[in-house]
């Protein structure tokens, strides 16, 4: 037999009139609607005993859809209690006591008023504060529009879990928060910001985007650089070898000629020479011929040289550069030197 189910046209037309004042006037349900309530209802509270709450909650608030009654709107606010959707539960008993007093049915009223009260003082509820609202801006929770009035106040009743809010405007940008809901008593706040405008949005989408930058350009097989040649290196070592051998050469020259000169004066045009005048005679031939050796082997090495710089490639970014070698020979009574530099 159906718990809480009413029987009479007259308990039937109250519950129409107490479920919505400005709803139309619903069908009323056919024997094959009847039965098919029934039917949800039996497997709802089968599932219930078992323990199956979420399956059987689906079953009778079909079962309510098909064929609206106070019995299982009561069963169905029952398993919502049990399932933990207090709200739900809490809304359920509410209308099922307004319902049941319409219809005559006092001790179905008294049931669900005191339920109700009880799950009143360990609701769980939201708060939402509008920082600014802008012109027809729609709020949902869940999917579901709320009003202005409904969206402010003391909070909403909700079932404990996962909600999320969203916000929406004409010309403004969307916004959603998602939140966690305990059981209650409790009382969570969420604030809606203001809505930024929408034209700055469809301007950052409406600017193409960069182009890829493109790969860096590498150089050819990633070469080192090239200081110089070797055959160029070999030209100004062998060119600088023969300006010093040059240098050595003059400087030799130069004390064969004093030598020379020191000989031709001891002797005094005759054939009586000292022994110191013979000695500076053959140092004068030795003088010579380190001279003349140096003079040739110095222009040869600078004639090589300078043979192996032309014939060589010059790297393009040693154009500029200054490169050269340079001697500096020096003369005096007891001897010569040479001082040999350069940069290449």
């Amino acid at each position: 037999m159906r718990l809480f189910r009413a029987r009479h046209a007259g308990a039937w037309l109250a519950l129409l009139c107490g479920t919505s004042l400005t709803s139309p006037l619903l069908a009323q349900p056919t024997a094959a609607d009847k039965a098919l309530a029934e039917g949800l209802f039996q497997d709802g509270k089968k599932l219930m005993d078992e323990g199956k709450l979420q399956e059987a909650c689906l079953k009778l608030a079909e079962s309510q859809r098909v064929d609206p009654s106070v019995g299982t709107l009561l069963n169905l606010a029952v398993c919502h209690e049990k399932e933990g959707k207090t709200a739900s539960a809490w809304a359920e008993f509410t209308e099922a006591s307004s319902l049941a007093a319409g219809a005559g049915q006092q001790d179905r009223a008294q049931f669900a008023t005191k339920r109700a009260s009880e799950l009143e003082a360990r609701l769980t509820r939201l708060v939402l504060e509008v920082t600014q609202a802008a012109p027809e801006m729609v709020i949902t929770l869940n999917g579901k529009e709320l009003s202005a009035a409904a969206a402010g106040g003391s909070g909403i009743p909700v079932d404990p879990g996962t909600a999320t809010i969203e916000a929406k405007a004409p010309g403004k940008q969307p916004w959603s928060q998602r939140v966690t809901l305990d059981p209650g008593p409790a009382t969570t706040r969420v604030t809606i910001p203001l809505l930024a405008d929408a034209a700055a949005q469809k301007v950052a989408k409406a600017a193409p985007p960069a182009p890829p930058r493109p790969p860096s350009a590498r150089p050819e097989a990633a070469r080192p650089k090239a200081t110089g040649t070797p055959m160029r290196t070999l030209g100004f070592v062998a060119g600088g070898v023969g300006i010093a051998g040059l240098g050595v050469g003059a400087v030799f020259g130069v004390l064969t000629i004093q030598k020379a000169a020191d000989v031709e004066e001891g002797c005094g045009g005759s054939f009586r020479c000292s022994r110191s005048d013979v000695e500076t005679n053959e140092s004068a031939r030795t003088t010579a011929m380190v001279s003349n050796i140096a003079l040739g082997a110095g222009l040869v090495c600078l004639g090589a040289g300078v043979a192996m710089v032309l014939m060589s490639p010059r790297p393009p970014e040693k154009a500029a550069a200054v490169e050269g070698v340079w001697v500096a020979p020096s003369v005096a009574s007891e001897g010569g030197s040479v001082v040999l530099g350069g940069h290449w």
